[in-house]
């Protein structure tokens, strides 16, 4: 049977170009972009190209773009995501804490009801406030902090620094190497039976689903 063909994602698509941009560190405009990409990135076809950087800029926000005469020119440094992401930390975290303040200053009016009996409505400094609608303002916030604290921890989990980097790129860089031996023993076993039994090796590769040749993990990036 042929090999089966390996769907590459959306997601895949827009990972493979963010790193393209990373590891070169340059600018350009869309007819360099439509001819490197596809060249650089496994999946990613021309056609596709200004479609897919369109979304990045729109949608996820991760590449820039600026109108330099005529041309639009397009860039995404590695700082660029970090400090993005940063920011968008902080204001979390900002949100999170102004949402601590009104929680607390609910949860006062409310003792303040409960000592008036839980009437209906309340007087706090001179103040009127409704009961029922402090109830339903509590549960409101404490929603929204819990919504906001869910994000951040998504958003400071996918933050990376330099370690975080290394400790990866050292994993994958031992995931390859173990990939690597076992694509040797392959093309080992099957040379062997080749040999042995007298079989075409594209029909036996073909056959056990295996493809002509593995694909290759070059310019690993090095930790420090």
């Amino acid at each position: 049977m042929p090999p089966k063909r390996t769907t590459i994602s959306l997601a895949q698509k827009k990972s493979s170009i963010l790193e393209f941009f990373q590891r070169e560190h340059s600018v350009y405009n869309i007819k360099e972009l439509e001819k490197l990409i596809p060249k650089k990135c496994s999946g990613v076809a021309s056609m596709l190209v200004k479609d897919l950087i369109q979304q990045m800029i729109d949608e996820d926000g991760i590449i820039s773009v600026e109108k330099c005469g005529n041309t639009n020119i397009y860039w995404c440094f590695r700082n660029q995501i970090i400090a993005k992401m940063s920011r968008e930390i902080d204001a979390l975290n900002q949100r999170i804490e102004a949402a601590k303040v009104e929680i607390s200053h609910t949860k006062t009016a409310l003792n303040v009801s409960a000592k008036a009996s839980r009437k209906e409505n309340f007087e706090v400094d001179g103040a009127l406030f409704s009961r029922a609608e402090k109830l339903e303002e509590l549960e409101s916030l404490d929603k929204a902090v819990k919504h906001s604290r869910s994000v951040y921890d998504q958003k400071a989990e996918h933050t990376w620094d330099q370690a975080k980097i290394n400790a990866k790129t050292d994993a994958l860089s031992a995931q390859v190497a173990k990939l690597d031996t076992v694509t040797d023993n392959i093309e080992i076993i099957v040379s062997f039976l080749c040999r042995r039994f007298m079989i075409d090796k594209r029909s036996l590769q073909s056959e056990l689903g295996i493809p002509e040749e593995f694909l290759e993990f070059t310019n690993m990036p090095q930790t420090s």
